[in-house]
């Protein structure tokens, strides 16, 4: 099962489960003292982080989902899976999962309706190709990415698990 943290929308931690707890590799208390961005492998670019938080919120603040590369207090790198939803209250829930690809790989970020959207334009695609062909496997194959990525933002964000709080 997915880790999961509830992060204010500043980005303050304010509740994690304990699979949060030992796969981020700190105490509640040290994780809900850490500032926003701490587990970011790299250094964030403001102005690149504003313009998404923008488009984000004029989008409606839809659900995020993607890989990325955190980096421990320990200075360990981890790639994980993650899925973002915003919750009632405003805050956000985030499930985390670990994933067997390198590290050095870029962030990925998107949202449901994007990776709902060249799952169909990938079908439509398939469509128009003869069966069994090395084009239609690889279009069918990459049907099969984007319904995995789909489904894995639903699931992961609709994990409920008992969070620990201070």
């Amino acid at each position: 099962m997915a880790a999961t943290l509830i992060v204010t929308p500043e980005g303050a931690i304010l509740t994690a489960t304990d699979d949060a707890i030992e796969l981020l590799g700190v105490s509640l208390p040290e994780l809900q003292a850490l500032p926003p961005g701490a587990f970011s492998a790299d250094q964030p670019d403001p102005a690149a982080d504003s313009a998404f938080r923008d488009h984000w919120e004029a989008e409606g603040r839809p659900d995020i989902g993607g890989n990325a590369t955190l980096k421990r207090p320990d200075a360990s790198l981890l790639r994980v899976r993650f899925a973002m939803t915003v919750q009632a209250d405003g805050n956000v829930l985030v499930a985390l999962e670990p994933v067997d690809t390198p590290v050095t790989e870029p962030p990925l970020v998107y949202t449901a309706g994007q990776a709902l959207q060249a799952w169909r334009a990938a079908e439509r695609r398939l469509a128009t190709l003869s069966y069994g062909t090395a084009e239609w496997t690889a279009v069918a194959t990459e049907i099969e990415h984007f319904r995995t990525r789909y489904q894995d933002l639903f699931r992961e964000s609709g994990t409920s698990q008992q969070t620990r709080t201070a």
